[in-house]
């Protein structure tokens, strides 16, 4: 009885606690940058890791000279095999141009939150923006290195067996409760 209680403060706590803790934004991190020509401009890419790792998650942020006030732009992802792709990104519409959106942890820039390219190859991001300038274009080359770790199946094969065990364990015991619940019944 106690230990039932004991765990379900432990289960209530971590279940109170949980959202405070990811509340509490940690600040952006940027590791390396990278000077795109943009008109008669430049703008700053950034990116919290690098090299660039296929399948692994960072952020980016885009920053042209001047700022982003008064500016829109889009960038569109462009894959190894040179087929647009969109990113698959929270609060993006799905569309390969992708419009630019301030960062969350960065705002004087424009960001992409916690994404993966999840090709090795090089990509290539092209930005179009606009301002009181006018429209202009800029390309960056993004080499992304293969994915870190063992290979996808091996990963699930490892994260999947406990799951297993588990299984089996509770097939085990439904097995046996039905099999005593059978010979009591037949008396």
């Amino acid at each position: 009885m106690r230990t039932r209680l004991v765990t379900g403060v432990a289960a209530s706590l971590v279940v109170l606690t949980a959202p405070v803790a990811s509340a509490q934004a940690e600040p952006l991190t940027i590791v390396h940058s990278e000077r795109v020509p943009l008109g008669n401009g430049t703008l700053t890419a950034s990116f919290t890791d690098w090299p660039v790792k296929a399948g692994r998650s960072l952020d980016f942020t885009f920053e042209p000279d001047g700022g982003i006030e008064g500016r829109t732009g889009t960038v569109r992802a462009i894959t190894p095999s040179g087929e647009p792709k969109a990113l698959g990104i929270v609060g993006l519409d799905g569309e390969a141009d992708m419009e630019l959106q301030r960062h969350p942890l960065a705002r004087h820039a424009w960001g992409l939150d916690v994404v993966a390219l999840p090709e090795e190859g090089p990509w290539r991001f092209e930005f179009t923006v606009h301002g009181a300038g006018g429209v202009t274009t800029g390309t960056l080359p993004v080499p992304v290195g293969p994915a870190p770790g063992p290979p996808m199946a091996v990963s699930w094969l490892v994260g999947m067996a406990p799951w297993a065990v588990a299984a089996l364990l509770l097939a085990r015991g439904w097995l046996r409760a039905r099999r005593r619940a059978v010979l009591t019944w037949n008396g």
